[in-house]
């Protein structure tokens, strides 16, 4: 273990400062982790780059990071299944376990669930956090930790294809391609769906969607793809694109909003909606989803590794996160790895 805990806090003033701390101890229910990995999420370049994202706003410095893997280095008196030296991901939100959301499995809507990196709340940018045990997951030693810090985005898009009602083999459009566009597109196939169609501005982005496999690739101006889709996917978090979706589906089909426009408000046609007779229904995150998204990752299911395109170490957050914000066109995933 190191002697010092190294926290990489954010300002309002898009800065960061790297400070030392001292290493945590874990509570009786939680374990002491090792961060050996983190990706950057788009949420986190939100805040560093206007101060902002929703309702959540930097006023104060925190530590951002969400996306992580380590090692287990302590394990609190109550806990039973986890040992010092196995390898974990952390599912970051973490709810109250009481209320009749969490009770029921929908433990994502838990009304007071605790999210790291949600500002003022402190995230994985560091080399230590303790975090309760029941939010922490094995991953096999056979995969690195880089991939496995992947484990969180891939669980955004299993809870998407969770959410959605469809068949196999049925074809499925998904309005963005960036990091949780084909992911999402990738546990469509891996649950049984069909085709799947990428659309994107960025061509940058529908050549990766190509290498990893995805069927087809279009520009949101091709006409050919109306009324093609069995399910959409909205990803991209774009209003124009969450106001096409209902155009996209068949007649009795079905819309997943898993992006979140700027703005909040969308104009919809509702008599579109109301023609085809849709289902459209809303992912918030995730909820028990990261076991089939680490079994997926480990099994070559969902091919995260070429979607790694940056990595940095941890004293050089800073230039990762500046890297990831000005190069949009080249940058899916960017890790930083701690040394």
């Amino acid at each position: 273990m190191k002697r010092m805990n190294r926290r990489a806090f954010l300002d309002k003033d898009h800065k960061f400062t790297i400070k030392e701390d001292n290493i945590p101890s874990p509570q009786d229910d939680e374990v002491l982790i090792e961060i050996k990995a983190n990706g950057i999420c788009g949420s986190d370049i939100h805040f560093y780059r206007e101060g902002r994202l929703g309702n959540f706003v930097v006023d104060r410095p925190y530590v951002p990071g969400h996306e992580s893997s380590g090692i287990i280095v302590e394990v609190g008196s109550s806990v039973n299944g986890f040992s010092k030296g196995d390898h974990v991901v952390i599912e970051p939100g973490i709810p109250c376990g009481m209320c009749n959301y969490c009770k029921s499995g929908r433990y994502n809507l838990c009304p007071d669930v605790v999210f790291l990196s949600a500002p003022p709340i402190n995230g994985t940018f560091c080399d230590y956090i303790t975090i309760r045990h029941d939010m922490v997951f094995h991953i096999p030693k056979t995969l690195s930790f880089e991939e496995a810090a992947m484990a969180e985005p891939v669980a955004v898009g299993v809870h998407a294809v969770n959410r959605a009602r469809f068949k196999n083999g049925d074809t499925a459009i998904i309005l963005g391609a960036g990091p949780i566009g084909l992911l999402t597109a990738q546990a469509f196939k891996a649950a049984g769906g069909g085709e799947a169609i990428c659309v994107d501005f960025n061509e940058s982005r529908l050549r990766f969607a190509k290498k990893i496999g995805i069927d087809k690739v279009a520009i949101p101006s091709d006409s050919s793809l109306e009324g093609v889709a069995d399910v959409v996917f909205e990803t991209a978090g774009a209003s124009k694109a969450t106001a096409s979706t209902f155009n996209y589906c068949r007649p009795g089909g079905c819309v997943v909003q898993v992006g979140w426009p700027g703005g909040n408000i969308v104009e919809m046609n509702i008599a579109t909606f109301l023609d085809k007779e849709l289902d459209y229904v809303a992912v918030n995150r995730y909820a028990n989803a990261f076991p089939i998204s680490i079994r997926w990752i480990s099994e070559g299911k969902i091919n995260v590794k070429d979607l790694i395109t940056g990595r940095f170490s941890l004293d050089e957050v800073s230039e990762a996160f500046e890297y990831s914000s000005k190069n949009p066109d080249k940058v899916v995933k960017t890790i930083v790895l701690n040394d």
